[in-house]
């Protein structure tokens, strides 16, 4: 919120105002700017005049000290310029970005525009420093302070803000899955989410770590987004079974003023008592909020106290329990709204990275296990030559394929032209594809073989052994002839009746 009265800096009387940005003509800063936290529900008054700054930001207090003198009153005009439709936080980062690199923000400033490119890459190294220098850039061409006019604007905006990496490093991310948690960590977290909704001894902090971790979990949840959780945002009623339900209404995070929304969400049965006592126990002290934690750290905090008190260790964070949950709903075949409105997010972009990243697991899944049809039609016997259980009792013991895969003992798969002896690698992970072999027309022994191959994959994928590792590689190779094997066999009356 910004208000009317507004002071103007000490103006110079040349065009330029001297060689100094300080001396420039800048345009008048508000005299006061009115900041409200989400978090904490309290407001925060900022004023060009004040050195220092205290902003309520994240439930938290934050001062912001500025400068003396007349580089103090720039900088903070700068500020109230620049930010002045930003919520609590943005603006206190902005805001010590801009006291901490101010040297590097004076010399772009005094940099001729011609040699802007090479001095913004000298003396900025990071997304937070880049927003803040253009920021203060668009300024100056707009205001035509300094040397800087409406004509330098496209050129200021084409500069490198260094976000394209982390961006790609956060689609690099999804797509490797190193955001979601494992199978095992989830069920650890609905173990405790069970237990905490049968305990009656749970004290207010407890109650609220539980409910912290459940919305989180269930339902993806920011931090910023279950600490302005209002009482009157929960609603309870009775279903069909005369239970207790409970449906929860939130705000979409992150949005343009004016275009925010409200997300609905139902909590799960057997959890709803949990959110039950932390709703009563707001109204008993006489809470607006339904959290007491009023930052994002105090808030999880509670959840990891709770999961301790269940002998579980939470190594998850709030941010990777909702990657969690929008990956989850791509592994189980969700469209890209259903995955969005989960998010909820205003574009679809964020639900394609977790839907391609399912796609890619499941491929390497499928083509570790010999699963996948692509995979298997590229590999086939060689001969497409079968021999029967007596062709292989019959033949010389040498030419018997047989071993050990895994844990299993597999005999009668085929027989091998040259024999075994004659052979250097390993019976069975290295005969199927080759052309020297003549699988069995015996169904049941190639499903064993691929079964006792999937279990040694399996025991390369737990033990974190790289898929690039020779024997890896020829574990996937035979099970993809293997399973041709049995395509051809189920085949083979079509192509031989």
């Amino acid at each position: 919120m910004n208000h009317a009265i507004e002071i103007a800096l000490p103006q110079p009387q040349s065009e330029h105002g001297g060689k100094s940005p300080l001396d420039w003509k800048w345009p008048a800063a508000p005299a006061l700017m009115t900041l409200f936290d989400k978090y904490s529900g309290r407001e925060s008054v900022v004023r060009l005049a004040d050195r220092h700054w205290e902003v309520f930001a994240a439930g938290s207090t934050v001062r912001l000290e500025f400068a003396e003198g007349q580089v103090g009153e720039l900088q903070r005009a700068l500020v109230l310029l620049t930010r002045r439709a930003s919520s609590p936080a943005p603006f206190r980062t902005f805001a010590n970005v801009l006291i901490a690199k101010w040297p590097a923000i004076l010399e772009l400033l005094a940099t001729p525009a011609e040699k802007l490119r090479e001095t913004w890459t000298t003396v900025l190294s990071h997304p937070l420093e880049t927003n803040v220098a253009k920021a203060v850039l668009k300024l100056a061409c707009k205001a035509g302070a300094g040397h800087w006019r409406a004509v330098h604007m496209p050129l200021v905006k084409s500069l490198d803000t260094f976000v394209k990496e982390g961006l790609r490093q956060n689609k690099r991310s999804i797509g490797k899955r190193e955001r979601v948690a494992s199978v095992d960590a989830q069920a650890a977290i609905v173990r405790v989410l069970d237990a905490a909704a049968s305990e009656d001894d749970l004290t207010d902090r407890q109650v609220e770590g539980a409910v912290a971790l459940l919305i989180t979990y269930q339902h993806g949840m920011r931090p910023v987004q279950a600490l302005c959780l209002d009482v009157t945002h929960v609603r309870f009623f009775r279903d069909a079974s005369d239970d207790l339900a409970c449906v929860l209404s939130f705000h979409a995070a992150k949005q343009t003023p004016g275009n925010e929304f409200e997300l609905l969400r139902q909590v799960k049965p057997e959890w709803v008592p949990l959110v039950a006592r932390l709703h009563a126990t707001a109204l008993a002290h006489g809470r607006q909020r339904l959290f007491n934690a009023t930052g994002p750290i105090t808030f999880w905090d509670r959840a990891v106290v709770l999961c301790k008190r269940f002998s579980v260790q939470l190594d998850s964070t709030a941010r990777s329990l909702r990657h969690t949950g929008a990956q989850t709903l791509a592994d189980a075949g969700h469209d890209r709204a259903s995955i969005q409105a989960f998010l909820g997010h205003k574009s679809a972009e964020a639900a394609s990275h977790y839907i391609r990243a399912s796609f890619k697991q499941a491929e390497l899944i499928n083509t570790a296990l010999g699963a996948s049809k692509l995979y298997n039609s590229l590999l086939d016997i060689s001969t497409g030559s079968f021999v029967s259980a007596d062709e292989i009792q019959l033949a010389p013991e040498d030419q018997q394929i047989g071993a050990v895969v895994g844990y299993r003992l597999v005999a009668g798969v085929g027989l091998c032209k040259a024999g075994q002896s004659s052979c250097a690698y390993n019976p069975v992970t290295s005969c199927y594809g080759c052309p020297k072999f003549m699988p069995s027309l015996d169904r049941e022994s190639h499903v064993e073989a691929i079964e006792g191959m999937r279990d040694q994959v399996r025991l390369y994928l737990k033990q974190g052994i790289s898929d690039e590792t020779p024997a890896y590689r020829q574990l996937t190779r035979a099970l993809a002839g293997a399973q041709q094997a049995l395509t051809l066999i189920d085949d083979r009356p079509k192509n031989h009746g």
